[in-house]
């Protein structure tokens, strides 16, 4: 279960389960409908079963694997949902494939082997499992796309890498004629070089 950073792949997407729920009853009667997560919760908490079977629909879609980083038990990939361009307006189009729009990342139509033109939805990340993947990738990322991908994943969601940056400038050694360093310094995907002061700005 690796190799797959940067793929897309085609599988089986469940939707995010919502209210009002629909729970499995059998096969001799209707789903129970649940009209809030309130109710289900503290049922539970008075001692009933946590686990139910949930009535959710599913999709089979395209998506892009995020990272290669996996738990054996859990068996997932981290992966994200594919924004068809038919969806989007001619002015939004042209943001992705110009690399200007927040939340959609571009994937070029002459590297992904897909029905149409599409973009990942960097603000829609799913876990699949790995027997729910075609393991068959229709498209792959370059190293430099899918370090830039990443990169907007941690900035959209707002992870705080202040401390691993830290450490990384700790670790860097000292360069450059006598008199003058670079330590600390280091350049992004992006081109954007930063220095020890700037991350110190920020903590």
């Amino acid at each position: 279960m690796s190799g797959l950073a940067g793929a897309a792949v085609w599988a089986v997407v469940p939707f995010t389960p919502q209210a009002p729920f629909r729970l499995y009853a059998g096969t001799e009667q209707a789903p129970i409908t649940v009209p809030d997560a309130r109710t289900i919760i503290r049922a539970t908490r008075k001692g009933g079963d946590t686990q139910f079977d949930y009535l959710v629909p599913a999709t089979v879609r395209p998506v892009l694997v995020l990272t290669d980083a996996h738990d054996d038990d859990l068996g997932e990939y981290l992966a994200l949902r594919l924004a068809r361009f038919a969806k989007l307006t001619e002015q939004e189009q042209q943001r992705v494939r110009d690399g200007q729009h927040r939340s959609l990342f571009h994937l070029r139509p002459d590297r992904f082997s897909l029905p149409e033109e599409n973009a990942a939805m960097v603000a829609a990340p799913v876990r699949v499992h790995r027997t729910a993947v075609d393991l068959d990738a229709c498209g792959r990322l370059d190293d430099y796309e899918l370090r830039t991908l990443q990169e907007r994943f941690i900035l959209f969601h707002g992870f705080d890498m202040r401390g691993l940056l830290k450490a990384a400038r700790a670790q860097m050694p000292s360069a450059g004629p006598p008199g003058a360093s670079s330590r600390g310094r280091f350049t992004t995907t992006h081109g954007h070089s930063s220095t020890a002061a700037d991350i110190d700005r920020t903590g």
